[in-house]
């Protein structure tokens, strides 16, 4: 692989020598793989989940411990846009269309609806997924099932922010998941999502269909020792220089979400040999304005006592009770039932989260832009 001119990441996974920590989940991961047993990963958004799985897919695939299929639902709203997406990764994850097709992805091409041509304009093999109807997704799947379990290594597939499945037009849709789960036990399955308390519910409620299937695992924010050090050798290592002071403010500016961090970093990386408060606080505030035409779009979406809400909320960083008196008095808010009113539309719309009993934003930069209206 070509070597990366930043060594901050921040778009997919590169290698291990950019990725930071994580050795315990890592060695928690692949003891569920070798005792073949299912897997929940949750976070909120921007915690490094999805790295976290291609590092996991990465030792899968060194050590050939495993195939590896990866696929995003978001965005997804229906079983058969789920079912397109699981085959259009499996077929291209785990062959190489470009040197044709063989008759076992032949046949399993055809028996989930498929049809395989050519390019007209590179000439390269390609495959055509059709729409699939409600009623044939079962069955879809289970042609997926024994194609990955004939195949001569174990087989590892992420199905990423799994939550998806809740909202979708099918009422049976994770029943319809667990029973695929179910009839294949030789294929290993991560379920990966980024509502925290929704995959809680999904797979820890006695009455929904996953529960107690899999072993679940909460992402935390990565070590502040670990992660000083790992962005301290990388700057040391090309010859720049970083305080901890100012990585101590990147940490607490972001509340350690790692995209955020990986952001930051790369551009005082790529600006600066030696950081100093000024660099800093120009790429903090570049970060900000390069989201202000999206921030602003938000305020379209809520109503003028939401964005209130909202506002009072990102200034107060976190609040243990937003119906308490004092957040109302200080806040200039009216009846508590508004308030209360309010708060559950920003939680449905993930504007606001609950992390451990406090109320606060989602998106860090949504918070700090806020904060200086």
């Amino acid at each position: 692989m070509r070597p990366s001119a930043n060594p901050f990441i921040v778009s997919g996974y590169h290698s291990p020598e950019h990725f930071c920590d994580r050795a315990q989940e890592l060695a928690w991961m692949m003891e569920q793989f070798d005792n073949e047993r299912n897997t929940v990963l949750y976070s909120w958004r921007r915690m490094g989940k999805t790295s976290l799985i291609r590092h996991f897919f990465y030792h899968l695939n060194k050590n050939k411990k495993a195939d590896t299929v990866f696929v995003d639902l978001l965005g997804t709203s229906t079983l058969g846009e789920a079912n397109k997406r699981i085959a259009t990764a499996i077929v291209h994850q785990l062959n190489d269309t470009s040197k044709g097709i063989g008759a076992g992805l032949l046949k399993f091409i055809g028996s989930i609806g498929a049809t395989f041509g050519v390019d007209p304009l590179s000439g390269t093999p390609q495959v055509t997924f059709g729409l699939v109807p409600d009623q044939s997704v079962p069955s879809s799947l289970e042609a997926m099932g024994k194609y990955l379990e004939a195949r001569k290594k174990p087989v590892m597939i992420c199905i990423d922010e799994f939550q998806q499945v809740v909202n979708y037009q099918e009422e049976h849709a994770e029943a319809t998941f667990r029973t695929w789960m179910q009839e294949f036990p030789m294929v290993r399955f991560v379920f990966s999502g980024s509502h925290r308390q929704m995959m809680e519910s999904m797979f820890s409620e006695a009455s929904r269909p996953f529960y107690r299937s899999a072993q679940m695992l909460k992402l935390e924010a990565l070590p502040v020792a670990e992660y000083s050090d790992f962005i301290l050798v990388r700057f040391s290592n090309a010859g720049k220089a970083i305080d901890t002071a100012f990585i101590d403010s990147i940490f607490e500016w972001t509340r350690r979400q790692t995209y955020y961090v990986q952001l930051i970093c790369n551009k005082l990386y790529g600006r600066s040999n030696v950081v100093d408060q000024k660099v800093l606080d120009e790429v903090l505030a570049e970060i900000i304005y390069q989201e202000v035409p999206i921030f602003s779009t938000y305020q379209q979406l809520l109503t003028a006592f939401q964005w209130k809400l909202l506002i009072a909320i990102a200034k107060s960083e976190e609040v243990e009770n937003p119906l308490s008196q004092e957040f109302l008095g200080k806040h200039g808010f009216g009846a508590a039932s508004s308030v209360s009113s309010a708060l559950q539309a920003l939680t449905k719309k993930e504007f606001v989260i609950v992390n451990d009993g406090r109320y606060t934003l989602h998106d860090t930069l949504l918070m700090r832009w806020l904060q200086n209206l």
